[in-house]
C-alpha cells in the first residue's frame, strides 16, 4: 500500500501545511511512510501546475494505494486570479481517469448555509461558489475526512454528501508535551505571582481584541495579558496599532505585552505558565477548529473560546472548553473570573481536557488514519 499526501508541506508555514506535517509522522510512527507530493505554488492561476501535480500524484499507483488531499480552497490555485480552489476540479479529474487508487479528502473548508446566509454579500455568494465545487468533489472523492462531528453533520444533512463516505478525524493534539513547573515558568518570564491570560497565533483584524482589552481594565491588577503571535498579513498592521493605542487608552500599558513571534523554548515557558488560554476567533460557521487551541488542550490550560458553533459543538460534546458571548465584555469578564476562582470548575475542565487529549492526540490519528486506508482496499 503506497500513499500519497497531496498538500503545502514542505515548507510552506501555513495551517494546512503544518496539519498535514503531523500527519506524515503519525503515520510514520503507526509504520506507514507517506509520499510527499507538494502543492508549489498556492496561488497560481496556471492549470498545467495542479495538471502536473496530478500526475505525480497518480504515478505508479494501483488499486491497493491511496491519495490523501488536504483540501482548502485557497491552496488549489485561482482560475483567472480570481475563483479560489478551482483547478481542483481538473485535478480530481485527472486522477479518476488515470489511477485506480482511493481517493481521501481531508475537509479543512466547511461551511454551513445558516451562517453564510446570515453573513456579507460576499459570504452567500462564496457559499453558492462551494456548492459548484461540492458537486465535484461529491463525484470523485471517496472517503471524506471531517475534523469534528459538527462538521461531519453539516457534511451530511447540507452538503448532502452520503454517511457512508464521510468519517471524523480532529486535527490532533501534540504528544511531545514538556510539563514544567507553573510558578518556575512565571518567574522566569518576569510575572511571578501574577495570574497570566494567554492568546497565541497570528494578529488578525477576524480576532475581536477589545473585549478582552475591555474585560482586563476590569479585573484586578494582579491580571495581566500576553499576545504571542505577529502580524502575517500587511493588510493587518492596523490590527496591532490599534491593540497598543486600545492599551495606553485604558491604561494598561504593564499588564498587556505583545510578544511577536516567540522561540520553541519561550512558548513551551508561556504554555506553562498560563492560567487561561482566550481564542478570539470569530471565522466559524462551518468545520472549524484551532491548531493553537489544540496546544493549550494539550498542557491541560482552562480554555475560554468565543461562542462559534465549532467551540459551541465543542464544548457540547467534550465538555473540555468554556465559551463566552463574542462581543459581551460582561460576559468574558465573569467567565474569566470563573476559570482562575472557581477550582470546582478549573478541576472539571481539566479532566475533560485529558480525557479528550487521550482519545486525540496525534499518535491516536495516526492509528486511525492507518485504520481509514486499510477499510478502502479491502
Amino acid at each position: 500500500m503506497k500513499i500519497k499526501m497531496v498538500s503545502t508541506y514542505p515548507p510552506m508555514k501555513c495551517g494546512i501545511g503544518e496539519h498535514a506535517r503531523h500527519v506524515v509522522k503519525s503515520l510514520q510512527n503507526a509504520g506507514i511512510k507517506p509520499e510527499i507530493i507538494r502543492i508549489k505554488d498556492r496561488y497560481s492561476s496556471n492549470p498545467f501546475q495542479f495538471l502536473d501535480l496530478a500526475r505525480r500524484a497518480a504515478k505508479n499507483t494501483n488499486e491497493k494505494d491511496i491519495i490523501h488531499i488536504q483540501f482548502q480552497l485557497t491552496i488549489f490555485g485561482k482560475l483567472f486570479g480570481i475563483l479560489p480552489g478551482f483547478y481542483i476540479i481538473p485535478f480530481l479529474m485527472y486522477l479518476k481517469s488515470h489511477t485506480k487508487a482511493k481517493i481521501v479528502m481531508a475537509l479543512h473548508d466547511s461551511p454551513s448555509k445558516d451562517y453564510s446566509m446570515k453573513g456579507s454579500k460576499k459570504e452567500k455568494l462564496l457559499f453558492y461558489y462551494f456548492k459548484f465545487i461540492y458537486f465535484f468533489l461529491k463525484l470523485y472523492v471517496d472517503k471524506f475526512i471531517a475534523h469534528s462531528k459538527n462538521g461531519e453533520r453539516i457534511n451530511i444533512k447540507e452538503w448532502k454528501v452520503k454517511r457512508e463516505k464521510i468519517v471524523t478525524l480532529p486535527l490532533g493534539l501534540p504528544t511531545n508535551i514538556v510539563n514544567l513547573n507553573q510558578n518556575k515558568c512565571k518567574e522566569k518570564l518576569g510575572y511571578k505571582d501574577k495570574k497570566i491570560l494567554l492568546i497565541l497565533g497570528y494578529i488578525r483584524g477576524s480576532k475581536n481584541y477589545d473585549v478582552v482589552l475591555d474585560a482586563l481594565a476590569k479585573l484586578d491588577k494582579n491580571f495581566i495579558l500576553l499576545i504571542a503571535g505577529e502580524v502575517q498579513l500587511e493588510k493587518d498592521q492596523v490590527v496591532y496599532d490599534n491593540i497598543v493605542k486600545k492599551r495606553d487608552k485604558l491604561g494598561l500599558k504593564d499588564r498587556v505585552k505583545l510578544l511577536g513571534f516567540v522561540s520553541d523554548e519561550k512558548l513551551t515557558l508561556l504554555l506553562n505558565a498560563a492560567d487561561v488560554g482566550i481564542d478570539l476567533r470569530s471565522q466559524g460557521g462551518g468545520d472549524f477548529l484551532s491548531s493553537t487551541m489544540a496546544m493549550e488542550i494539550a498542557h491541560n490550560i482552562p480554555i475560554l473560546g468565543s461562542g462559534i458553533p465549532s467551540f459551541e459543538k465543542l464544548k457540547e460534546e467534550e465538555k473540555c472548553i468554556e465559551t463566552f458571548n463574542e462581543n459581551d465584555v460582561g460576559d468574558i469578564t465573569k467567565k474569566i473570573n470563573v476559570l482562575l476562582k472557581d477550582k470546582t470548575k478549573i478541576a472539571y475542565l481539566k479532566k475533560q481536557t485529558k480525557e479528550y487529549w487521550k482519545k486525540n492526540n496525534w499518535n491516536e490519528i495516526g492509528k486511525n488514519t492507518k485504520r481509514l486506508y486499510l477499510s478502502l482496499i479491502k
